[in-house]
């Protein structure tokens, strides 16, 4: 009797222990789904004709804000058109009467439930049933988009054509080597650029400078010139001119005399022709002027 105790209890234990395995398990299911089974929520429910991806434990938001999930899902078999979905909201949620819930499909298939609020006074009570729609977003845009997508590839199957001709031509790569040879004279050229700014600019604006320094240095000078007293000097040197060239064109002293009186002029012109001659004469008859004997001087008979 002892033993048949003894294994009955364990038995008992084991089963008790399986129990609360599956219970943490369950938990934990819940958990994870965002379900809070100790909660309390209130209970409404949704019709839709086409509920996407939601399934139990989906999410419900308002405006971004988690404020339950969906509990059960049950389709209408006598009208196919309908499902509806229970939602577990938490206990603090108001939904006026003529809000809207609206099934939200992302690109990647998920789908939540969006509670649209409407401004009524009135507040719909739990178990009641609100109006639902299906809100597809960006998958409508996409679907609009197919056709015209569907219209564009012929086109972008010739421009392929013809980039793929374009890029075979060889004056493609004949362009390119000569893209890559001017970068490289532009790089060699920069390097030049650069050395002429660090090392032949900074020379040039110290002798640009050392200029500007002997013009201010020339200005101070000019600036103490007196002005005055050389346009004075210049205008006494200028009258004394005048009166010099006016005393030579009238004759006046030995210069304007000179000048004036041609008489001195022809006695000189006179001279010199005598002169001229003399010496001609000299040349042509020496010994009527020169008498020379080596071995004494003999009388002349004539």
């Amino acid at each position: 009797m002892e033993n048949k105790k003894g294994s009955f209890t364990r038995e008992l234990w084991i089963g008790v222990l399986g129990i609360l395995a599956i219970l943490i398990i369950y938990l934990l299911i819940n958990f994870f789904k965002g379900i809070n089974v100790f909660s309390n929520g209130e209970k409404y429910y949704v019709k839709f004709s086409n509920i996407g991806e939601i399934v139990n434990a989906s999410p419900v938001f308002i405006n971004g804000y988690k404020i339950g999930h969906v509990s059960n899902i049950a389709y209408n078999y006598q009208n196919p058109d309908e499902i509806v979905i229970e939602m577990t909201l938490d206990n603090t949620t108001q939904l006026p009467t003529g809000s809207v819930a609206l099934i939200n499909t992302k690109l990647l298939g998920s789908s939540t439930i969006s509670l649209a609020l409407s401004k009524e006074q009135t507040l719909l009570q739990p178990g009641d049933t609100i109006d639902g729609r299906m809100n597809t977003g960006a998958m409508d845009e996409a679907a609009d988009m197919l056709p015209k997508i569907s219209a564009m590839l012929p086109k972008l199957d010739s421009i392929l054509v013809s980039l793929n001709s374009t890029l075979a031509n060889p004056a493609i790569n004949s362009s390119v080597n000569n893209i890559e040879a001017l970068t490289t004279e532009l790089n060699t050229t920069a390097k030049l650029l650069n050395s002429v700014l660090s090392n032949e600019i900074p020379v040039a604006a110290d002798k640009l400078v050392k200029i500007e320094d002997d013009l201010l240095k020339m200005s101070s000078q000019l600036s103490e010139v007196d002005y005055n007293k050389l346009i004075n000097s210049l205008e006494v040197s200028l009258n004394n001119i005048k009166e010099i060239t006016t005393a030579l064109n009238n004759g006046e002293g030995t210069a304007g005399m000179l000048l004036k009186d041609s008489t001195l002029y022809n006695k000189l012109n006179n001279t010199s022709e005598a002169a001229t001659l003399l010496l001609q004469d000299l040349k042509a008859n020496p010994k009527r002027y020169v008498h020379f004997s080596v071995f004494g001087r003999k009388e002349n008979k004539e």
